[in-house]
C-alpha cells in the first residue's frame, strides 16, 4: 500500500483491506460494505484511536475505490505473475534434471557456435576472410569459455563453503559431546586424584579441603562436590530442606503426650505432711 494513502480505509489492517477488495470484486454494493467494515472491532478500535470514532461513510468508500483499490489490483497481479512464474521455474527446473537452466542454454550456445563456425569456415577459401572468420569464432569461444571458468569457480565456492558448514557442525556435535562426557566424568576423575593431590597442600583435612577446592575449580564442579568443608569465603553447597510431610513425621506431637500421661497419687506420707496445719516454730 501506498504510503502517502492516509484515509480511514488505508490505515485498517491488511487483512480487512484484502476483503474489501475481494468483495468490491464480487459486486457488493457500498452500502453494505460500509455496513459491514463498521461492523467490525478492529475497524471500531483504527477509528476510535486515529479518527475520533467517525464511521467510514459512503464518501470514503468512494475515493478507496479511485485509489487504493486500483493499487490493490496491481498488486494482486503482481502477485500472481510472480506466484506464475515460480510455478513455471520449478517445471523448468524438473525438466532439466536438477541442472541450472543457463547451463543447458550454455550448453546449447557452444553447439550452435561450433556448427556455425565450421560452416563459415568451409564457404571462406580465401585465406584472409577465413582468418577474419577465426578470430571472430575465437572471440566469442573465449567469452564463452570465460563464463564456463566463472560458473566453476562459483560451484567450486559453493562446494567449500557446503563442506566448511559441515565441519563446523561436526566440530560443534564432537565439542558438545565431549563436554557432555567430561561433565559425567569429572567427579569420579576428581574423586580418584582427590588423595594425591592433598599430599601437595600438606595432606589432612586441611590438605583434602583444598585438593577439592582445587579440583572443584578446575573441573567446573560446584562446591561441595567431593563432600569437603568449603574453603573460608568459598560458597557453601545449599542444604536440602526436608518437607513438611517429612517433618510433621519425625516431630513428635506435643500435644498428644501429655494428653497420655497420668497423674500420679501422692503416697501416704506425703499426704500426711501436706494436710499438717502450719504453725510457729517450736524451736524459734
Amino acid at each position: 500500500m501506498s504510503a502517502n494513502r492516509n484515509g480511514k480505509i488505508a490505515r485498517l489492517p491488511k487483512t480487512i483491506r484484502d476483503d474489501l477488495g475481494r468483495r468490491i470484486e464480487n459486486g457488493e454494493q457500498g452500502k453494505e460494505l460500509v455496513e459491514w467494515l463498521n461492523g467490525l472491532p478492529a475497524v471500531q478500535n483504527v477509528l476510535k484511536e486515529q479518527f475520533g470514532g467517525r464511521l467510514v461513510n459512503e464518501q470514503n468508500l468512494s475515493e478507496w475505490k479511485q485509489g487504493g483499490h486500483p493499487e490493490w489490483l496491481r498488486h494482486q497481479e503482481t502477485r500472481s505473475l510472480a506466484s506464475k512464474l515460480a510455478e513455471q521455474s520449478d517445471d523448468l527446473d524438473e525438466a532439466a534434471h536438477g541442472q541450472k537452466i543457463s547451463d543447458c542454454l550454455a550448453g546449447a550456445l557452444a553447439a550452435e557456435l561450433a556448427r556455425l563456425a565450421m560452416t563459415l569456415l568451409e564457404k571462406e577459401t580465401d585465406p584472409e576472410k577465413r582468418w577474419g572468420r577465426l578470430c571472430e569464432v575465437h572471440r566469442e569461444l573465449s567469452r564463452l569459455r570465460r563464463d564456463d571458468h566463472r560458473a566453476v569457480q562459483t560451484l567450486i565456492q559453493r562446494q567449500n563453503w557446503i563442506r566448511e558448514t559441515d565441519r563446523q557442525d561436526e566440530e560443534d556435535l564432537k565439542r558438545a559431546e565431549k563436554d557432555l562426557i567430561d561433565r559425567h566424568l569429572a567427579p569420579l576423575l576428581g574423586q580418584a586424584q582427590l588423595r594425591a593431590m592433598a599430599e601437595l597442600f600438606g595432606g589432612g583435612e586441611r590438605g583434602l579441603d583444598i585438593a577439592a577446592y582445587v579440583l572443584e575449580l578446575q573441573k567446573g564442579l560446584p562446591p561441595g562436590s567431593f563432600g569437603r568443608n568449603p574453603l573460608p569465603g568459598q560458597a557453601k553447597p545449599a542444604s536440602p530442606t526436608p518437607s513438611q510431610t517429612e517433618s510433621n513425621r519425625i516431630k513428635p506431637n506435643q500435644t498428644s503426650c501429655s494428653e497420655n500421661l497420668m497423674p500420679i497419687a501422692p503416697s501416704p506420707e506425703e499426704r500426711a505432711v501436706n494436710e499438717a496445719p502450719v504453725g510457729p516454730d517450736p524451736s524459734g
